[in-house]
């Protein structure tokens, strides 16, 4: 491919940048991101657990809650994850208007290096994050219906799990 200022191209000739892409995207051999991504095979799933370590989706305003985020290879071959930093997972929660009031990731604060996981076919790991139901600032949050959801950092397809609903019941509720 010649370049702007290789022989046979005029000086001053403009390349419309939205053509060039367009060529460039179109050409045999050339695969698109989002083809690259659709085919990552992972899976993510969240999970909530009580204190007694079952499966809840009610919890009492005193009682921790742990979120279990697995993510899993779904291919019959290895993958390998990359991730824009060192954070492997995160967990947020939004409240029955869509607003987030508590991400795990708030404040906190991971090495700025690409970060890479291969996955066996089939293979799952699972990370569990413990929960006090209170806000950032430390406050509880109030009785009502909650989504839940976890993830993997980047934007890869099956990086976000299906959102969990539960219930967080007065103090002392049944």
């Amino acid at each position: 491919m010649r370049g702007i200022n290789s022989p046979g191209v005029r000086r001053g000739s403009r390349v419309r940048g939205g053509v060039l892409i367009g060529l460039l995207i179109a050409a045999p051999g050339c695969a698109r991101a989002e083809d690259k991504m659709a085919a990552s095979g992972f899976e993510t799933r969240l999970s909530l657990t009580d204190a007694a370590g079952k499966e809840a989706h009610a919890f009492s305003a005193r009682d921790p809650v742990t979120l279990i985020v697995t993510i899993r290879n779904r291919s019959d071959a290895p993958r390998t994850l990359t991730l824009p930093t060192s954070q492997t997972h995160d967990c947020i929660v939004y409240a029955g208007n869509d607003k987030e009031v508590w991400r795990w990731s708030a404040g906190r604060m991971f090495a700025q290096v690409i970060t890479e996981q291969t996955f066996t076919p089939g293979e799952s790991r699972t990370i569990a994050v413990r929960w006090d139901l209170t806000d950032p600032k430390g406050a509880p949050l109030p009785p009502g219906d909650y989504r839940a959801v976890g993830l993997i950092p980047g934007r890869s397809p099956g990086a976000r799990s299906e959102p969990v609903v539960f219930t967080i019941r007065p103090p002392g509720a049944g």
